[in-house]
């Protein structure tokens, strides 16, 4: 048979070569030197007589074939260690690098901590974060590049599988010394066009969308003084006097525990919320570090919504 010529150690590097899609990440998480790899890679090729790697513009590329071979390998050695680790009676270890994509503020108030109270029970795993929208993450999971991320209500690629984890509420808010410029509140299209606003992204798609839910208004003439992309700068202009601008709740809360005054406009009865997700390549085989990193954020999220 075939597999008789094969050493396991080809199938272990392998499979950390194509999870990475990098030489130098496989071997820091196998403690090996990259020439290592690369020789190993190169040896495993020989002996099944076919390329499994390609470099194009300088990116580690898999073939066909290598997709193919992932797949049954990454599924017989993670049996194969889920196996081992129920003779021992003892905890999984897990190891490697978890890569994950996130809101800035989501990420930074929220998963952050949770990130960091799982490190503290794992010790040899590591986190490396994207920042970023949602529209800048999709292209990264779909090319291995990001592990699985936190994403809004933005349409991704249909080949990424989303699930609801948590949602936020957003609220319009302004400096109480700014409000009395434009006099008392009034919860109208004509007053709400005589302010001045702080965004995060060009189009104003956050601000739209709470005009949308609250007056069932559209195309109001909105008079954006300063965009930024994350809600800790919008927060900043906001305190500063610049414009009215959304806040998450989370970091609204917070504000105001450090005796911020701000008020934020009632709009409807009904609060907006903005869903947060958790999306994946569901037919990527993930290692045991993402899996177990994806449901502990999972089951720490939902403990989170029922004490809000």
């Amino acid at each position: 048979m075939l597999i008789d010529k094969l050493n396991l150690n080809h199938l272990r590097i392998f499979e950390s070569v194509y999870r990475t899609h990098s030489m130098t990440l496989a071997a820091s998480e196998l403690h090996l030197t990259q020439s290592g790899v690369s020789q190993h890679i190169r040896s495993f090729e020989e002996v099944l007589g076919v390329k499994l790697f390609d470099r194009i513009k300088q990116k580690l590329v898999p073939t066909a074939q290598a997709t193919l071979l992932f797949k049954q390998t990454a599924e017989g050695l993670y049996g194969i260690e889920k196996v081992l680790t129920e003779f021992k009676g003892g905890e999984k270890r897990l190891t490697g690098t978890v890569t994950i994509g996130m809101p800035v503020e989501f990420g930074t108030n929220i998963i952050i901590p949770m990130l960091s109270k799982f490190g503290r029970q794992h010790p040899n795993l590591k986190f490396s974060l994207r920042l970023d929208f949602a529209s800048q993450l999709n292209n990264p999971m779909l090319e291995g590049d990001v592990d699985f991320s936190f994403v809004d209500e933005f349409t991704l690629d249909k080949r990424i599988t989303t699930e609801r984890v948590y949602d936020e509420k957003l609220e319009l808010c302004i400096s109480k010394d700014l409000l009395k410029k434009f006099g008392p509140a009034q919860n109208t299209r004509k007053y709400f066009e005589t302010l001045d606003y702080v965004e995060y992204q060009k189009g104003e798609p956050i601000l739209r969308m709470w005009f949308a839910h609250h007056l069932a208004s559209r195309n109001l003439n909105l008079n954006v003084k300063a965009q930024v992309m994350d809600a800790q700068g919008v927060a900043r202009f906001i305190l500063c006097g610049l414009g009215a601008g959304i806040l998450p709740s989370h970091l609204l809360t917070k504000l105001q525990k450090e005796g911020t005054k701000l008020h934020c406009y009632k709009g409807s009865e009904r609060a907006l919320r903005n869903t947060i997700s958790i999306a994946y390549l569901e037919e990527r085989t993930h290692s045991s570090a993402v899996r177990a990193s994806i449901e502990f954020l999972r089951k720490e999220l939902g403990t989170l919504e029922t004490r809000i």
